[in-house]
């Protein structure tokens, strides 16, 4: 059952083991969806969750304090694909590229082409069709970059199964500390950042169900024509 506070807190970055110490954005949703208190509520896909907590942790007191009015939406934003969470840490990862310089530019590159291998259940070597179309399109700028990391990841082997586990929130945040150490407006792109990743999460949500529905009305339609 969601409970609605009448106040918005006072949020604060990192994890708190009791709701008096504070809370941040995650444990203030785990609190609205009626969950045990924590930062990684079961409301929430895991990935969006990384990225709620990253943004968290990395913008402003003042920006920090604007994200409260998210975590409504955030306690309805539940997995409904397995594979979504590749989707949101490409999108972190490529928004976070244009801000990055070397080092970071290649840590970030491997991480999107790690993210799509990994994606087609590989766990080493790499090709050109592994790419998923908004990766090609985010690194037409960084050809050498692109050279190099192909190379890196063609000598590293990481199971599909210990990149979601390890590889997506180390991506994710990367992505996040770049954006906020690297824009000048830093915490209005963290915020524009979280706000896509949960439109794309919401928007996987609203296509899943459109199958079931077209089937009920298949189904309404063969009983009518019956009759």
């Amino acid at each position: 059952m969601r409970r609605i506070p009448d106040a918005l807190p006072f949020l604060s970055p990192g994890r708190h083991r009791r709701r008096r110490h504070g809370v941040c954005l995650m444990e203030y949703t785990s609190i609205i969806a009626g969950e045990r208190f924590s930062d990684h509520p079961r409301c929430t896909d895991p990935a969006l969750a990384a990225v709620a907590r990253a943004v968290n942790d990395y913008s402003s007191a003042a920006g920090r304090q604007r994200l409260a009015e998210l975590a409504s939406d955030l306690s309805v934003a539940s997995r409904t694909d397995p594979g979504l969470g590749y989707a949101v840490a490409r999108r972190c990862l490529l928004t976070a590229l244009p801000y990055a310089e070397q080092p970071r530019r290649h840590v970030l590159v491997v991480g999107v082409l790690g993210l799509d291998r990994a994606s087609r259940d590989m766990s080493r070597g790499w090709r050109p069709d592994f790419v998923d179309v908004d990766t090609e399109l985010g690194l037409m700028p960084y050809d050498r970059e692109l050279a190099d990391a192909t190379a890196f990841l063609r000598e590293l082997r990481v199971t599909p199964r210990e990149y979601v586990r390890r590889g997506l929130p180390f991506a994710i945040e990367t992505a996040v500390a770049t954006i906020a150490e690297e824009a000048t407006d830093a915490d209005d792109q963290l915020r524009a950042l979280l706000e896509d990743c949960l439109y794309d999460v919401r928007r996987a949500a609203a296509l899943a169900q459109v199958p079931s529905a077209m089937c009920a009305a298949s189904s309404d339609t063969s009983v009518s024509s019956q009759r």
